[in-house]
């Protein structure tokens, strides 16, 4: 956790600091030859162990290629696609240790260090605000894949969120179920205004979204 702290600390002290991430690990799944699966998406290189190798050299290319951090390939993992809470347990673990090997065997072979991100998704449909679980059921749902993750990412990533109460979800889940204190970086979803998809304003919603974070505990970016 210590690097990850730095990089936050890094990011903090002036607005041109960056953090490089990954590309779109599905995409290239798919140009390397994983089935498109249209419902379940890049995780059928998760569910199918034929495909675990072609989903390391991927996480292994872009670090290769700059990237400071590396996201879990469990983004389509999701109840919104049909997934079980035990196959999500099983398959979202899963994803997370494809991606702390790739770092490992990168960082054997020369290859610069790399963090891993714990993908934390929209449960049940991506750009939908609304399509979001109730709090109760989110917080539980969210609660496996932090569970499931923990053993492996230096920080979880709220990604492609479109409200507030979808990112308070994660955010909760993360304090109840993270023994560990890794902390969580929240990505919002914007509509053509520039708003979060939900209609609500980023300029209120991020720092809302921060000080909910601080009153569960929880170091959120």
């Amino acid at each position: 956790m210590a690097a990850t702290l730095r990089h936050f600390s890094r990011l903090r002290s002036k607005n041109s600091e960056l953090l490089l991430l990954d590309g779109g690990t599905g995409e290239e799944l798919f140009r390397r030859g994983v089935p498109d699966d249209r419902q379940i998406w890049s995780a059928t290189a998760v569910v199918n162990a034929n495909y675990h190798v072609i989903l390391k050299d991927v996480h292994k290319s872009f670090i290769n290629a700059g990237s400071q951090a590396i996201t879990t390939n469990s983004y389509g993992v999701v109840p919104g696609v049909g997934f079980s809470v035990g196959s999500i347990a099983k398959y979202v673990a899963t994803a997370g240790r494809l991606a702390r090997e790739a770092v490992t065997e990168s960082a054997i072979h020369g290859g610069q260090s790399a963090l891993v991100l714990g993908s934390l998704p929209p449960l049940l449909e991506s750009y939908r605000p609304d399509k979001v679980m109730n709090h109760s059921e989110g917080v539980q749902v969210y609660s496996v894949f932090v569970k499931a993750l923990t053993p492996f990412v230096d920080c979880f990533l709220a990604e492609t969120i479109s409200s507030v109460e979808e990112a308070s979800q994660a955010v909760e889940a993360v304090g109840l179920a993270n023994e560990s204190q890794i902390p969580i970086l929240v990505s919002f979803t914007l509509n053509s205004a520039g708003l979060i998809r939900s209609g609500e304003s980023a300029v209120d919603g991020v720092p809302r979204i921060i000080e909910f974070a601080k009153e569960k505990n929880v170091q959120c970016t």
